[in-house]
């Protein structure tokens, strides 16, 4: 069987493995950080499966690399970026790094998969070219575009890794953790549409920006509802008498013990048990 391909972040791998799970979850090869590249069926446009997949004679890493083998050239960079705007491109930048070999940056390739449709490669050490990238992750939440991570991943000798750009672009701090958080509140919003249940609450965050610049999110947790509560700067607790109270994250995981579970979710969520939830 033959396919496109197709780029995964985990966030949404996350929210199939309860969706389509199983067999019917897509089967994917891992690149590095968070993305990974499947296929979809030519023809019907569906996920390839793991399924599908078992069926198949063929390595499924042999279908992959067939899939992005015939994709066009590298666009040129502008201003340090080189944007890719093709997921077939993209996918196979991902697939086979070594098309980066004649590219002319200021360090290592360095790879954002913003988007399906918006994957953007710099240099290391082009602290202004990332920068770049920053505005066009705000412009893609701002748009609600579909986002898949703004966690950066890196070529090295032995593949794609994690890039740590906090160590090496410090003045870019608060503009970082503020991609962060907003491409994290898209992802417990995607979770929360895919998996809404009517026993207990699905609480999304929301971003809120401090006086010093920083951006923070937070989730209000109504007092002794059942809900499932996303990883965030700090949780508000909203009594049924009308009273608020603020706490950090750590302060109240501490306060609820033992009562307050992990759950396996990706993006991660707590469960806070409690009654379930009023119309």
């Amino acid at each position: 069987m033959s396919g496109t391909a197709r780029v995964y972040g985990a966030s949404e791998l996350g929210v199939l493995s309860i969706t389509a799970p199983g067999e019917a979850h897509p089967r994917v090869e891992y690149v590095g950080g968070e993305i990974f590249v499947g296929l979809n069926a030519t023809g019907t446009g569906a996920a390839i499966t793991q399924g599908d997949a078992q069926a198949w004679s063929r390595p499924f890493a042999d279908a992959v690399a067939a899939a992005v083998a015939s994709a066009g050239p590298l666009p040129d960079a502008v201003d340090g970026v080189i944007l890719i705007t093709d997921e077939s491109l993209a996918a196979a930048v991902l697939v086979e790094p070594a098309r980066l070999a004649t590219v002319s940056l200021a360090g290592d390739p360095v790879v954002f998969v913003l988007s399906r449709e918006r994957l953007a490669i710099v240099g290391a050490d082009d602290e202004a070219a990332v920068g770049r990238v920053l505005d066009l992750a705000e412009e893609l939440f701002e748009a609600e575009a579909p986002l898949v991570s703004a966690h950066p991943i890196v070529l090295t000798a032995d593949g794609w890794a994690p890039f740590g750009w906090f160590e090496k672009f410090p003045a870019l701090e608060l503009r970082i953790q503020r991609a962060l958080r907003l491409f994290s509140v898209r992802a417990y919003e995607a979770q929360t549409a895919a998996l809404q249940r009517p026993d207990v609450r699905y609480i999304d965050p929301k971003i809120r920006v401090l006086e010093t610049g920083a951006t923070t999110t937070f989730a209000a947790w109504p007092k002794g509802t059942a809900s499932l509560l996303p990883v965030v700067d700090n949780v508000i607790v909203a009594d049924p008498s009308g009273a608020l109270s603020v706490a950090t994250m750590d302060q109240f995981l501490d306060a609820g013990g033992d009562a307050i579970i992990r759950t396996g979710l990706s993006p991660a969520r707590y469960f806070v048990p409690g009654e379930p939830p009023r119309d």
